[in-house]
């Protein structure tokens, strides 16, 4: 029964000191944890940095490579596959940050740096994001490059075909037809130009390429009006409308010749006017050279 006691003297004596040098393992263990997170978060920051800079260097956009379906759609499955990965670096860092939110709270440093993570990955998403719409930019300009280019000739034979439509009294079913088409047609085509036209604003280097596109587009734009503005005449009331037409441009000649005339005549008159003041300066100067007393 002796024995009994001091073990339990002696155990209740040793217990608090056993407690103590138990605390610094503790805290040890409060440690380590902070540096392991420490480190996953800053891997989390060279993955973000790494993918903003691996998409700069794999995206380039240049007009120096001939634009197609094909270059566009490269760029595009491009820019999907970085997106992709973007989205399973996210994943695992949402994961990540939900298990440790506690931990992470409860640390200062800890907390300044997910701050640097979350720069990091908003740099990266805004990288993503403004890629993605380049690739959808240059995809619209192509298709639009390539259904407005050429149409030109497509036009001048509806046209044609409207105007034959256009003089007998019979074919007018016909000819509503090729309007309807032709009204399609352009319909399309003016979507698709306004498309490029905001592609250019986000791809400036499309510029000139513009340029050419919107001549295009003024063509098919004049001979869309025409077709649009077909219809039946009678011979009479064509004929009518030819003579005016020439009568029009008759008088936009007469009064051009008239402008011409004028001006010539201004002109001569402004010459003499010169001339005359010339002489009269030079007869001036002359009378100064007699002697004087």
């Amino acid at each position: 029964m002796q024995i009994i006691k001091h073990i339990l003297l002696w155990g209740f004596l040793l217990f608090p000191m056993t407690a103590l040098a138990q605390l610094p393992e503790i805290g040890n263990e409060t440690d380590l944890l902070a540096e392991d997170i420490e480190f996953r978060m800053l891997e989390y920051v060279d993955d973000f940095t790494q993918l903003a800079t691996f998409g700069d260097m794999q995206l380039r956009f240049s007009d120096a490579i001939p634009l197609t379906m094909e270059y566009a759609q490269i760029l595009s499955d491009k820019a999907k596959r970085l997106d992709e990965r973007f989205q399973a670096i996210d994943l695992r860092w949402n994961t990540f940050v939900q298990a440790m939110q506690v931990d992470i709270s409860d640390n200062e440093d800890l907390m300044n740096l997910m701050a640097n993570v979350l720069q990091a990955k908003l740099v990266a998403a805004d990288s993503i994001t403004s890629k993605k719409q380049k690739c959808d930019a240059l995809a619209n300009f192509v298709k639009a490059e390539q259904l407005i280019q050429g149409k030109d000739s497509v036009y001048k034979k509806l046209y044609k075909k409207a105007y034959k439509l256009s003089l007998l009294k019979k074919t007018e079913p016909y000819l509503e037809k090729v309007k309807a088409q032709e009204q399609t047609l352009f319909t399309q085509i003016q979507e698709n130009y306004g498309k490029a036209q905001q592609a250019v604003e986000v791809l400036p280097m499309l510029s000139k390429r513009m340029e050419a596109l919107t001549e295009q587009y003024s063509i098919v734009q004049v001979m869309s009006k025409k077709i649009q503005q077909s219809a039946y005449q009678s011979l009479f009331h064509r004929i009518k409308d030819y003579l005016i037409g020439i009568a029009c441009v008759a008088i936009l000649l007469l009064v051009a010749n008239m402008v011409v005339s004028k001006y010539k005549a201004l002109k001569a008159v402004r010459k003499q006017m010169k001339n005359y003041q010339d002489l009269i300066r030079r007869q001036g100067a002359g009378a100064d050279d007699y002697p004087t007393i």
